[in-house]
């Protein structure tokens, strides 16, 4: 998949143009890692407006948000994106996309994330646990 990415970002002479559009047109994203993954290539997005790409894209700047179980609105979206990517003459707006991902979604970063979940839920255990022993 990271091929065909890369080739929709940058192109593949005499079979693919480049500037290209990723399109998420699920009726719903719990999480949407391939739409990471393709903003993480600098692709500009259309993706589902609920769910996780709500939480991580950004309307207008990093891709296009939209109600994609209906479908003059998805239609629409996908116009707009495909206009704004063939309108692009700076990598602005794909590092932009690029540092989204960089800053938040890397191994590195979610790891750093669930570092604090996993140790407030043990803090918190413990003190439970401590709790309890009173009544033991």
């Amino acid at each position: 998949m990271s091929r065909w990415i890369a080739a929709a970002r940058f192109g593949l002479p005499g079979f693919v143009a480049p500037n290209g559009v990723y399109v998420c047109g699920s009726l719903k994203e719990e999480f949407g890692l391939a739409v990471l993954e393709a903003m993480a290539a600098g692709l500009l997005v259309v993706a589902p407006d609920g769910g996780g790409p709500a939480t991580y894209v950004e309307h207008g700047h990093t891709g296009f948000l939209t109600s994609t179980w209906v479908p003059s609105k998805l239609r629409d979206a996908i116009g707009e994106a495909l206009d704004r990517a063939a309108d692009e003459r700076t990598d602005e707006r794909a590092q932009r996309s690029r540092s989204v991902v960089e800053q938040g979604y890397t191994v590195e970063a979610m790891a750093k994330a669930l570092v604090g979940v996993y140790s407030g839920t043990h803090h918190d255990s413990m003190t439970l646990q401590q709790e309890l022993d009173v009544f033991s």
